[in-house]
């Protein structure tokens, strides 16, 4: 074995194609104390390829000078800045997913816990953690195991395990090897070359229909602020209404069983509407229809100005858009969905929408899905159809000559065919 400079090594191996593939992920850190860890943090996020370091604070509490030092040439090489900021989100953008590195109730153990594609990491400074604002911001909170006697990381070593982890699922994910990073060897000579293994399954497609509820759009979470709003806007409390999460546990079932009559065409769209706040404040007694309307309509206008997606989403589709013609097909009201997919920053992946309300059938009907692959300019053999409820998404796709991959977020045994299940979003990128 022969000594190799490791400049000489990764010149040779490129492991930043990842970055082919995945998003270049960021790193928060929440008010850090040590200039020392400030320095390795931009170190350290450099050594990985992230595309920034935020750090909370206000710069001139911090000795720049060493700051400068401890990052080395890195400081020249990644961006980083202070910022008083406190909303991650703005930080952030481009629809990261907010992954805390803390050890909260709710925490699961880093290495088995699927990490989203497009990422940024929250730390916590060296004293008091994350604090709880910043905590309650994050999407997903994870913890690092430490076996041995002292149970507490270094935060920057702490920043490193989890980029590091992040990295090691993207390369299992995207299915790169070592040869695709970078060489393989012979007895004589050096092959460069990147390959990206398909699975046999996912050859014969080329068109990708999805659901929009539920499947990509976080439907419920969307609802639950909707509701907020709409709670405090008409003082629902004086009317003896406990809570928005109250009331939105009454609505929720009431809704459900409107929309199964309505797929049914049992009822219209503006009987659907009215009756399912007329049910709930009925509920509590609440005879009102005026006030019914007021709420519809301003659910509706909220709701899907609320941008929530399910996690995985915009990894998905960014990974998927190259490869595959992506579609639309949905039962939902045509100026809601295309409130949902403009505001959300869906609209440009997708080639075609296909609304009930245009085509006159609602899912699970075959017809709308025969009316999608028209419109898509697609035969059913080189389709696929993924969506989260059985009876409306997968048995109609299947009825129409449809493949299909049944998103069962909740994991629960569910009688029916499908081609493929998985239970998220980043499942599929193994399917296709």
């Amino acid at each position: 074995m022969t000594y190799l400079k490791s400049n000489d090594l990764f010149a040779q191996t490129e492991p930043e194609r990842i970055y082919e593939r995945v998003p270049r992920p960021i790193v928060i850190a929440d008010h850090l104390l040590t200039p020392d860890n400030i320095g390795a943090m931009i170190r350290m996020a450099d050594n990985i390829g992230a595309s920034e370091v935020c750090f909370l604070g206000n710069e001139s509490e911090h000795r720049m000078g060493k700051v400068r030092r401890a990052a080395a040439s890195s400081r020249d090489n990644i961006r980083w800045y202070f910022t008083e900021e406190t909303d991650l989100h703005k930080i952030a953008s481009n629809n990261k997913t907010l992954v805390a590195i803390e050890t909260a109730d709710d925490a699961t153990c880093i290495y088995d816990t699927q990490l989203p594609e497009n990422v940024a990491f929250i730390v916590g400074n060296e004293s008091q953690g994350l604090s709880e604002d910043l905590l309650a911001q994050c999407d997903m909170v994870v913890y690092i195991p430490v076996p041995g006697p002292t149970r507490s990381l270094n935060v920057s070593h702490a920043a490193a395990v989890a980029l590091f982890e992040w990295q090691r699922q993207m390369r299992e994910k995207c299915r790169i090897t070592n040869a695709e990073c970078g060489i393989t060897r012979n007895d004589d000579e050096t092959i460069l070359h990147s390959t990206f293994h398909i699975p046999h399954s996912a050859l014969k497609y080329k068109h990708i229909f999805f659901d929009l509820d539920r499947t990509l759009w976080d439907f419920d979470a969307a609802a639950e602020v909707a509701f907020e709003q709409i709670y405090e806007k008409y003082e629902l409390k004086s009317l003896g209404i406990p809570s928005a999460h109250e009331f939105h546990e009454v609505y929720h079932p009431l809704n459900e069983r409107l929309w199964e009559l309505y797929r049914e065409d049992k009822i219209t769209k503006d009987y659907l509407n009215r009756t399912r706040f007329v049910l709930p404040l009925e509920h509590y007694g609440i005879h009102d229809i005026a006030l019914a309307d007021h709420l519809s309509e301003d659910y509706v206008y909220w709701s899907p100005r609320i941008v929530r997606l399910v996690p995985g989403t915009m990894e998905l589709l960014d990974y998927l858009k190259p490869k595959y013609h992506l579609h639309l097909i949905t039962n939902g009201f045509q100026e809601v969905q295309d409130t949902k997919l403009s505001l959300s920053g869906m609209k440009p992946y997708f080639e075609t929408l296909t609304v009930s309300e245009e085509v006159g059938v609602k899912k699970p009907n075959p017809e709308i899905f025969r009316y999608a692959l028209n419109k898509a300019h697609a035969k059913p053999d080189e389709s696929i159809m993924i969506g989260d409820e059985m009876a409306v998404d997968i048995d109609g796709a299947r009825a129409a000559g449809i493949d299909q991959v049944f998103f069962n977020s909740s994991g629960c045994e569910i009688e029916g065919e499908r081609t493929f299940e998985v239970k998220d979003l980043f499942e599929i990128m193994r399917v296709l």
